[in-house]
């Protein structure tokens, strides 16, 4: 490593961001930057390791998307005691951003019910002031929750979004439009996906890629990469299901598929985020 490589890795690892918790007392350092090839790497201690995909599972259910949220500041986790081995394995995996167990609304589904960035978190009305009081607690101090009222709830099935750009429903309300680019700092269109409006569950993106609904056609993908500035790739999950959002959660370092997912599908994730394409991950 270079001595200018090495001095970049110092300053990342004494770079922190503390968490509204008063009473866990510990801080999160910024876990990414940029080598000179412009590859994205996470910084784990004094490790700079390559982004990748890996297997998980919670109890019998491949179906991840689900119950998690991970966003580049933060992962989510509903809390259930089948989560408890999940959370002990992230905390390694994701050793930099906050590992949080939560409920929304007192349902384990967050990841359906959810939608976030780096930026912030927008949980459905419904959420409990308690829940909302844990999360703003644990979250960090740059990450704003706020909950939205809309008929369309499941917030995780009609938006999906990275840190710059946002797709919505087409039928979402007007003030819920301004809500998700005002919270999230993004630019948002009404959009669908294969021609069904809920681009929250088929289409998974990070800052640089996304995987999109296997049924999308040539010039729908052409259209969505150029409206969204991403490189696109149509896949699959957990050995050929097209709901990709429900078998995969990602963020620009790490991603999650259910414990179904093939290597070729693997590879396309992979791909499609801009990952380096490695061996499965299980």
């Amino acid at each position: 490593m270079s001595t200018e490589q090495t001095g970049e890795l110092e300053q990342a690892e004494s770079e922190a961001i503390p968490t509204r918790s008063d009473t866990r007392g510990w801080w999160w350092r910024r876990w990414y930057q940029e080598n000179a090839s412009g590859h994205h790497h996470c910084v784990y201690g004094s490790k700079i390791q390559p982004p990748k995909a890996m297997s998980l599972s919670i109890g019998n259910c491949r179906d991840v998307g689900a119950f998690f949220r991970l966003t580049n500041s933060y992962l989510l986790v509903c809390d259930e005691q089948e989560s408890d081995g999940f959370c002990r394995r992230a905390q390694g995996d994701v050793s930099d951003i906050p590992v949080v167990k939560t409920s929304l609304a007192g349902c384990r589904v967050i990841g359906r019910m959810c939608v976030g960035n780096k930026k912030g978190l927008l949980v459905p009305e419904a959420t409990t002031d308690l829940e909302l009081e844990h999360l703003q607690r644990e979250l960090p101090y740059s990450v704003e929750v706020k909950t939205l009222e809309d008929r369309l709830s499941a917030l995780g099935n009609v938006i999906v979004c990275n840190d710059h750009v946002a797709l919505i429903h087409p039928d979402l309300d007007k003030e819920s439009e301004e809500i998700v680019a005002d919270t999230l700092q993004v630019e948002v269109f009404r959009h669908t996906v294969a021609n069904n409006s809920l681009v929250g569950s088929y289409c998974v993106i990070n800052n640089s890629g996304g995987l999109v609904h296997v049924d999308a056609s040539k010039t729908e993908l052409e259209d969505l990469s150029s409206l969204l500035e991403l490189q696109l790739i149509i896949g699959t999950v957990n050995h050929g299901s097209k709901v990709v959002a429900s078998g995969l959660v990602a963020n620009d370092y790490f991603a999650y598929a259910g414990r179904n997912t093939t290597c070729e599908e693997y590879v396309a994730i992979e791909k499609a985020l801009q990952f380096p394409v490695h061996m499965c991950y299980f």
